[in-house]
């Protein structure tokens, strides 16, 4: 009884300690947010984790068609990316990211959309 309690014992002690290390990089929040109605054009887009990422990918897409945007990947690990986006239309786009932990090297990977009602964004100066 005394060496299964032990085992228990030692076993829960590893699981705790070993929690972080297995943890993966969540995203926290976008900007725009996920289906968010906006009046117009964002001039970026913003991906907040919850710890240090690298983006992998990042797809923007409307109507079937893919919208070139540049990601630096020269940039060091952070929990927030920012990506300068073009002057978009009024339309429904999709955003597909995925984003390297610096911590674990785990890659996470989502898609989320927001909607633009208004005009064209003037681009930026």
């Amino acid at each position: 009884m005394l060496l299964r309690n032990s085992l228990v014992a030692v076993s829960v002690a590893a699981m705790l300690l070993a929690g972080p290390a297995f943890g993966h990089a969540k995203l926290l929040r976008t900007l725009p947010a996920a289906d968010a109605q906006l009046p117009a054009a964002p001039p970026s887009l913003t991906l907040t984790f919850n710890e240090n990422v690298r983006l992998g990918v990042l797809t923007l897409t409307a109507d079937g068609k893919t919208i070139p945007v540049t990601v630096d990947r020269s940039l060091p690990p952070a929990p927030q990316v920012s990506v300068p986006l073009p002057a978009l239309s009024a339309g429904k786009y999709q955003v597909q990211w995925s984003a390297l932990s610096a911590a674990d090297g785990h890659v996470t990977k989502g898609t989320f959309s927001f909607v633009i009602a208004g005009a064209t964004a003037a681009p930026p100066r």
